[in-house]
């Protein structure tokens, strides 16, 4: 995560209009694992047949959304300018390559949530 944490936050350090890019690339990471571990959580209530409350996984999601964003901000927000350090030198392949990786784990994160996650509204 700490490298998919620096590459979101050089990415959001080329926007001109955007003030807070640490925490911003903070707050995408964050729901990106939210949402893989609400779809994990979905799974377990299809196999294990576990009925689950709308207003109980409001709940749950917020406070894993708040807890996750506690640890992830002691961990890489608190620690942005040593994680910065340790990636500045990685060469234009591993770059990009990297940052494909990134995207994937992006996008499929979120069409795999939207696939799986319908059970946990139902």
């Amino acid at each position: 995560m700490r490298y998919f944490y620096y590459r979101i936050y050089q990415q959001l350090k080329k926007v001109k209009s955007n003030d807070t890019p640490a925490f911003n690339a903070l707050a995408l990471l964050v729901l990106v694992q939210t949402i893989n571990i609400a779809t994990v959580l979905s799974l377990i209530k299809v196999f294990v047949k576990i009925e689950i409350g709308k207003q109980h996984v409001v709940i749950v999601g917020l406070a894993m959304s708040f807890l996750l964003l506690i640890i992830q901000f002691k961990t890489l927000f608190g620690k942005r300018a040593e994680i910065c350090k340790q990636y500045e030198n990685e060469t234009k392949e591993e770059r990009r390559r990297s940052t494909t990786y990134l995207l994937l784990y992006i996008v499929l994160s979120v069409v795999v949530f939207f696939a799986i996650g319908e059970t946990l509204i139902r």
